[in-house]
C-alpha cells in the first residue's frame, strides 16, 4: 500500500487535502479543517464532481453516496487550479494500492498540484505557478529535509516550465501532464480514467513522454518497504525482472518458454472496412466473450509490414504472482494464441501477472506507434513507453513494452492494441485516436494515406469467485 499526501497550491501557500469521505448530502462541499466551514468554492466542486457537468462521478462512479466532503487544511480562493490536486485525490480513494494520508512522516510520497481539467480530461494551464512554488518555498525545504520524494505535477508547457525553473535546486521532480491518464500514470495510478474521452494513460504524444521518462513510480513493497526516493531520470518498475524484460530481455534471465516467432507478414492482413463480398479466410472457433465482429479481408489485400506478439507473464511453476510482483521471482514468458487476425485467446488472472507486446515494424525502419483502447478493468503501467513506440522517430527491428495487472479484479481486462506504422512521423495521427471509436473504419482512411495499421483484441478474465 502507498501513502500519499497531496497538496494543493495556492498564491497564498500550499493548502493539504486531509480527507475525503463519502456523504448522502444535497451537494459536495470543502471544508476547513474538519470544521463546519464551508468553503465558497464547494460550489464549484460539486459541479466537478457531478456527472453531465463534471467529471469525478463519470471517471470512478457510480458510488453509493451522491456527495463528497474534502477537508483542507486552509482557505483555498476560488477558480479551478485546485481540480487537479482534488482529481487525483479521487484517483488515489479508487485505487486499491494507494491511500491518501493526512501524516507527513508517514507519507511515501507528497504530491504538489495545480491545474485545470477539463470535461475531455485536459490538464490545462493556470496563472501564478512561480508565485505559488515561493509561497511552498519553506515545506519543500522542511519535505526534503526529511529524505521525503516530492512530485510537482502541473500543466505539460509553460507552467511545467516556470516550476522547473523554479526548483531548481530543491530536489522535487517536475512533471508536465497533457492529460489527466499521463498525470495518474506518474503517480501509478492505473484506475483512471475510463473514459474514452482520453487516449489511454498507456499512450500519449512524445512531448509527454519525455515528461513521464523524467518520473519513477515508488512502488510499496510487502511489509511497507519503501523504494529509494524519486529519480527524474527512469520510471519505476513493477520490479527489477520487468525492468530487465523490456530493456534487456536476453540478459534479464527471465524464462522463455519456447520461442516466440512473429507471424509472417503475409499470414497477417491489414484490417481494412469489411468486404462482404469476400469471404474470411477461415471460420473461427466459438468466440471469446468480447470477441468483435469478423473483419473480413479487403477485396485486393495489402500485406502489412507490422508483425505482432503479444505474451503473458505468469508465475513459473512453484512459485506465485506475488513472489513475481514482490519476491524478485523471474516471470516465464507464453506467447498467446490467436483466434483469428483480431482475437487472441482469453489468458487467466490466475497465472498471467502482467502482458508484454513485441511489435516489428519490418526490414526497413519506419515510425512507429501504439494505442491501447482499455474496454473494461484496468492495469499497472510498469514501463514507459519508449520513444520509438511513440510516433516521433524512426526505428528498426523488434521493439518491446510490458504491463503488470492486479491479483485480482472482478472486472475482465478486455483492450484492444492498435499499432501504426508510416515513412512519417505519426504524433498528430496519434492525437486523433482520442476522438476515435470505430478503429475499423479508421484502418481504411489511414491505407488510404499510406499507413499501416493492425488491430488486436485480448481479454484477460476475471478473477475466480
Amino acid at each position: 500500500m502507498k501513502s500519499c499526501a497531496v497538496f494543493i497550491a495556492t498564491t497564498g501557500g500550499p493548502v493539504q487535502v486531509l480527507q475525503i469521505t463519502p456523504e448522502r448530502a444535497p451537494q459536495s462541499m470543502v471544508c476547513v479543517n474538519r470544521t463546519t466551514n464551508v468553503l465558497p468554492v464547494s460550489k464549484l466542486y460539486d459541479q466537478f464532481v457531478k456527472p453531465g457537468s463534471g467529471i469525478v462521478e463519470r471517471e470512478f462512479g457510480p458510488f453509493d453516496a451522491a456527495s463528497f466532503r474534502v477537508d483542507v487544511s486552509g482557505p483555498i480562493d476560488t477558480g479551478n487550479s485546485w481540480q487537479l490536486g482534488l482529481y487525483l485525490v479521487h484517483a488515489l480513494q479508487a485505487a486499491p494500492e494507494h491511500r491518501l494520508i493526512e501524516d507527513i512522516a508517514a507519507a511515501d510520497q507528497i504530491i504538489w498540484a495545480t491545474g485545470c481539467v477539463d470535461y475531455h480530461l485536459n490538464v490545462t494551464e493556470v496563472d501564478h505557478v512561480a508565485a505559488k512554488i515561493e509561497a511552498s518555498g519553506d515545506l519543500f525545504a522542511e519535505w526534503a529535509a526529511l529524505g521525503k520524494p516530492v512530485a510537482v505535477i502541473t500543466a505539460a508547457g509553460v507552467n511545467e516550465s516556470d516550476a522547473r525553473a523554479a526548483l531548481a535546486d530543491s530536489g522535487a521532480a517536475v512533471f508536465g501532464a497533457e492529460n489527466a491518464g499521463q498525470a495518474g500514470a506518474i503517480l501509478g495510478l492505473a484506475s483512471a480514467p475510463k473514459s474514452a474521452l482520453v487516449i489511454s494513460d498507456t499512450v500519449a504524444s512524445s512531448a509527454s513522454v519525455r515528461n513521464i521518462a523524467l518520473a519513477v513510480l515508488i512502488l510499496v513493497l510487502a511489509g511497507g518497504a519503501v523504494f529509494a526516493a524519486l529519480q527524474q531520470d527512469k520510471l519505476g518498475d513493477w520490479s527489477e525482472a520487468l525492468k530487465e524484460l523490456v530493456s534487456n530481455p536476453a540478459s534479464s534471465g527471465i524464462v522463455q518458454e519456447e520461442p516466440a516467432p512473429l507471424p509472417p507478414a503475409e499470414t497477417t492482413p491489414i484490417i481494412a472496412k469489411p468486404a462482404p463480398t469476400v469471404p474470411v479466410a477461415k471460420p473461427a472457433p466459438p468466440a471469446p466473450i468480447n470477441a468483435t465482429k469478423i473483419v473480413a479481408l479487403p477485396e485486393k489485400p495489402i500485406l502489412p509490414t507490422i508483425n505482432v506478439g503479444i505474451s503473458r507473464l505468469t508465475p513459473p511453476e512453484g512459485s506465485t504472482y506475488l513472489n513475481v510482483q514482490f519476491g524478485g521471482t523471474n516471470p516465464v514468458v507464453k506467447p498467446i494464441s490467436q483466434w483469428d487476425i483480431v482475437n487472441h485467446e482469453d489468458s487467466h488472472r490466475e497465472t498471467t501477472c502482467g502482458l508484454r507486446f513485441d511489435i516489428d515494424p519490418g526490414k526497413t525502419p519506419r515510425y512507429l506507434a501504439i494505442y491501447m483502447s482499455v474496454d473494461s478493468g484496468r492495469f499497472v503501467q510498469t514501463s514507459r513507453i519508449p520513444v520509438s513506440l511513440s510516433g516521433g522517430q524512426k526505428v528498426p527491428g523488434v521493439q518491446t513494452w510490458a504491463i503488470a495487472l492486479p491479483r485480482k479484479s472482478d472486472q475482465p481486462f478486455s483492450y484492444r492494441f492498435v499499432v501504426i506504422a508510416a515513412s512519417r512521423p505519426l504524433e498528430e495521427i496519434l492525437k486523433r485516436f482520442r476522438s476515435i471509436s470505430d478503429f475499423e473504419d479508421a484502418a481504411q482512411e489511414l491505407t488510404d494515406k499510406s499507413i499501416d495499421m493492425v488491430i488486436h483484441r485480448h481479454r484477460v478474465l476475471a478473477s475466480q469467485r
